[in-house]
Parts: structure tokens; sequence; C-alpha cells
């Protein structure tokens, strides 16, 4: 027996199925997609990137191991968090064992040289939010690229960045787990930004130590979903296979070829109201985005534009049912978006604010990007984005297809 969730998508050509006896729903199975794209992106274009320049050469890669732990304050942003669950007492505490796979060289590609002989690959995390009964413990996989910030003799300092899926919660059910609203499906995204020391106690043993921001939430895929936010210390033991490389081999690219672009994208995403958590009505969003970039650097471009959207569910009934389709439905959006270049691999942030929003008003509420995007084929890319207000509040994922019109300084 199963019942079939409402999804208010015209466009739709595959119906959303509900769960089926514990099995994950359609929106969780796009959150799997989802998920492998990000980690598909921020783990094998590396790699395939780091081989581009040098298909005919063959240069030795250096890959480590290392075993991470985390033990961290959960930031009290939620009911549920601050003490409403079954606990009876604030939750505090989070920690996390991680393990990680990781690779790198002295810079054989102009991407490398230009982040100056960064990490990159993957990793598994296992969490702990002292609550097995209402969390569970989420398993995390994800893509990691670490980038220097300073090196000294044997004292390095990295930021790391971490892009993935989580599973494995205790979710939200409205008869077995009531009060936890944080997360409402079976899968999350999992992200993380860290910086993080190593220190060198061998050629090839590290220690190290951090600090890092780690955010949980499905991007508004399906709510209740606040989400869990957590600032946390570590502790880190590197092992590096073949030896580490050298930095001092690491050679500086020059002035690469730089460019003005015109990008054009087109977006989509399902979402649930926030006012209307607890229902199970999905609504479409889509809608075209024009963003005129310029590059400042080898590593960084600069992005001004437009977002035009057409929400299905803007103007949702009092009850969580579709409205009429009207033009009250349309938003418009003014936005600055910084990226960061990995050759084919863009690292997208963003901040707008919305001209026009029906509920919101006009000029009164800003919206966040984060995502990234990949591409594919000669000017076309793929890729995700997290669409947020107040930093906080996820509104949708948002799978987009771009085009990108080039002139080159």
């Amino acid at each position: 027996m199963f019942t079939i969730q409402k999804t208010q998508n015209p466009f739709a050509l595959i119906p959303v199925v509900g769960r089926i006896s514990g099995k994950v729903c359609a929106q969780e199975l796009s959150l799997i997609k989802t998920a492998l794209i990000l980690l598909i992106l921020s783990v094998h274009s590396l790699k395939s990137i780091s081989q581009v320049d040098t298909l005919k050469i063959k240069h030795k890669n250096y890959p480590s191991i290392s075993a991470n732990y985390q033990y961290g304050n959960i930031m009290p942003t939620t009911d549920f968090v601050k003490g409403d669950n079954l606990l009876g007492k604030p939750m505090q505490k989070y920690q996390a064992y991680t393990v990680k796979m990781l690779w790198q060289n002295p810079g054989y590609t102009n991407w490398q040289k230009i982040y100056n002989m960064p990490y990159y690959g993957a990793g598994l995390t296992i969490g702990d939010f002292y609550n097995p009964r209402e969390v569970g413990y989420p398993v995390s996989a994800f893509g990691i690229l670490g980038i220097p910030i300073l090196r000294w003799n044997k004292l390095e300092l990295y930021s790391e960045f971490q892009f993935g899926i989580a599973g494995n919660w205790k979710h939200y059910d409205s008869i077995s787990n009531s009060k936890n609203r944080v997360v409402g499906g079976a899968l999350t995204v999992h992200l993380n930004l860290g910086i993080n020391a190593f220190y060198h106690l061998t050629n090839k043993l590290d220690a190290g130590a951090g600090i890092s921001f780690v955010h949980f939430s499905n991007g508004g895929f399906e709510r209740p979903n606040n989400g869990f936010n957590i600032y946390s210390p570590s502790v880190e033991l590197k092992y590096h296979l073949s030896g580490r490389p050298d930095a001092k081999l690491v050679t500086k690219p020059g002035r690469l070829g730089r460019s003005n672009d015109l990008y054009l994208m087109m977006g989509y995403g399902d979402y649930q109201l926030s006012d209307h958590e607890l229902d199970t009505n999905y609504f479409a969003v889509g809608g075209i985005s024009a963003i005129y970039f310029t590059q400042f650097t080898n590593a960084f471009r600069l992005g001004y534009g437009t977002d035009l959207n057409y929400w299905w569910g803007l103007n949702a009934l009092a009850n969580g049912t579709p409205g009429p389709y009207a033009m009250e439905n349309i938003t418009l959006g003014l936005l600055v978006q910084p990226e960061f270049i990995i050759d084919k691999l863009s690292l997208v942030g963003g901040i707008g604010i919305y001209a026009v929003h029906r509920n919101y008003g006009n000029f009164n509420q800003t919206y966040q990007r984060l995502g990234v995007r990949y591409e594919v084929y000669k000017n076309i890319s793929l890729g995700v984005n997290i669409r947020a207000i107040n930093f906080m509040l996820a509104e949708f994922l948002e799978f987009n297809v771009g085009y990108r019109i080039r002139w080159m300084k």
C-alpha cells in the first residue's frame, strides 16, 4: 500500500511517488542524483582536470589517507535543538569520525599552479548528535578540495571545502518522530567549510588541527527542513603513501588568458512551502538568468545579472493547495555572483535581492546562491545550486543548464 504525493508541476513527465514501506520517494531519489552530481563534479572532474595538460607525460601523483575527529557545538537555531525534543534538554554537542582519500602533486597543470598545489579527493564521515533515537547516526560521502593559504618550513595552513550527501538519518515522522522538524527526509546535503593546519612530523606523517562550519539540510526538497548548523574544532592525522610533493617545485602560471562572459542559464527545481512545512504538496519553480562576468584574475571572476522565475506555489491557498496561474507568481531578482575557476569547474556563490516578489515585497528580501557547475561541452555547462534566504533557510535546489558567450580580453 502506498500514497501519492501531489506535485504542482505542469511540465513533470514522471509522477512523484510516495514512500513504499520505508523506501525513499521520488523527491529523495532526485536528491540522491543531486548529491551524486556534486560528488562527481567535485572529485572526478578535479582528477580529470589534473590530467588535461599532461595526457602524454607521466607525472607522479602523491596519494594520502587521513583520519579526522571533530568535537563541536550545535548552533541553537531551532526549538528542537534548544530543548523541544525527547531528551528534554538542549542538544549542544556533535562529534564526527572522518576518513579521507586525497591526491596532491607539485603543479602539473595550470589550475594546480594557480592554487599553489592544492589537495583534492573524497571522504566519508559518521556523525553523532548524542540523540540517536530522534536523529540517528548520519553518514556522509563528499568531495574535498583543500587550497593552501600559507606555507612555512614544516607547517601548512589550508582552507578546505567539502560538498556531498548525508544519509542514515532518523528524520521527521508525524507519528514516530514528530519533534524532529530539523531533518524532513532520509537524505540531506553535507557542506563543510573549514581552516586546517598541518605540521610535518616525518616525511610521510602530518598532524593537523582545524575548525570548520558544518551544515546539513536538503535544500527545501522535503519539509520540515530547518537543518543543523555546527561549528566544530577537529584534529587529524594524515599519512602520505608515497611521500609528500615538494611545494618548492610549483611554478607560477603567469597571466593566463582572461575573458568577459555573458552567461545564460535555465534553472528548475521542486520545493515545499515553508509556511506549510508539514503538508505533502510539492511545487515547481523555473526560470532564466542572464549574468555578465568580468574575469579579474586567473582564479576569480565577478558577475552582475538578473533572475526571472515563475513559482507555481507562490500564491498557494491557506491550506497549502495551489492557487491560480497568474503573473503574481513571477519574481525578478538582481544579483552579484562571484565565482572561483578551477579549469572547467566553477565554484558558484552569489547574493541578490528580490526586486519583484509577491510575498516579500519589492526590494525587501535578499537571497543567496551556492553551488557548482561544470562545462560539459564547449560553452555548455551543467550545475546545481542551493537557493536560500537569510543565509540559513533553503528555498530550493536549482538544477541548471547554461550557455556561455565569451569575449577574450
